[in-house]
């Protein structure tokens, strides 16, 4: 029997739209890349935030490279639902895995992300000087950083009833970002040519990932209308 391979945790911070395609997108991706998304963690609904397990960082950089469903993903080193728990995790995060990305010779930054509330600067801060039990060593460079890490808290799915605490909060490294930018460059509203029948770009890009598409393949569109998917 063959060594089952050790999978790292990975957050995704998923865009809020075409939210019944995330999931069908997200899981041809891995297929396509010789990833597995375990029936464990299709529990996601709405929410933005998703944890996977993903047996290489190679694997997570090509799903972004696809992905329009996903704004960003993060190596996730801590977890908790509230300041005490996530630090409690971070402390328990294998010391030889953060080392290659805190050592002296090494530029960094945080960043800190919420969903459904906004902080004030002076909260932002707080919250990073309270990390000052990393063993970071290197120096701070928020311009151009060689790694960044990120701080992300979840406030829920109601804008009418936002906690004062945060349902879940993770800390990161971040990876990459997806491909939210192309639904813009191809917007039907720079086409030279719209018809009566013009996909959304968002759409026609989930549409491929959901057909796991690649280069040279032979793509074949019966009701190829004004050409918008080819």
């Amino acid at each position: 029997m063959a060594p089952s391979c050790t999978l790292n945790r990975y957050l995704l911070l998923m865009a809020q739209e075409h939210l019944e395609f995330r999931l069908p997108e997200i899981k041809s991706l891995l297929s396509l890349f010789g990833g597995q998304f375990a029936s464990s963690q299709e529990t996601y609904g709405k929410s933005p935030f998703w944890i996977l397990s993903i047996p290489s960082e190679d694997i997570a950089r090509n799903l972004m490279k696809r992905t329009v469903c996903a704004k960003s993903i993060f190596e996730l080193w801590g977890h908790g639902q509230s300041p005490e728990e996530l630090y409690s995790s971070l402390k328990n995060y294998p010391v030889e895995k953060m080392v290659p990305f805190l050592h002296s010779d090494s530029t960094y930054k945080i960043k800190i992300h919420t969903f459904n509330k906004t902080l004030t600067q002076e909260e932002k801060i707080k919250r990073i000087d309270a990390l000052e039990f990393l063993p970071f060593e290197g120096k701070v460079n928020l311009k151009k950083p060689q790694h960044v890490f990120s701080v992300l808290e979840d406030y829920g799915l109601d804008p009418n009833r936002i906690p004062e605490n945060p349902h879940n909060i993770y800390f990161g490294r971040w990876i990459a970002d997806g491909q939210r930018e192309l639904i813009e460059s191809y917007s039907v509203k720079k086409r030279h040519f719209i018809g009566n029948t013009s996909m959304d770009a968002g759409l026609s890009f989930i549409m491929a990932n959901h057909g796991k598409v690649k280069e040279n393949d032979i793509v074949f569109d019966p009701f190829v209308g004004t050409a918008v998917y080819l």
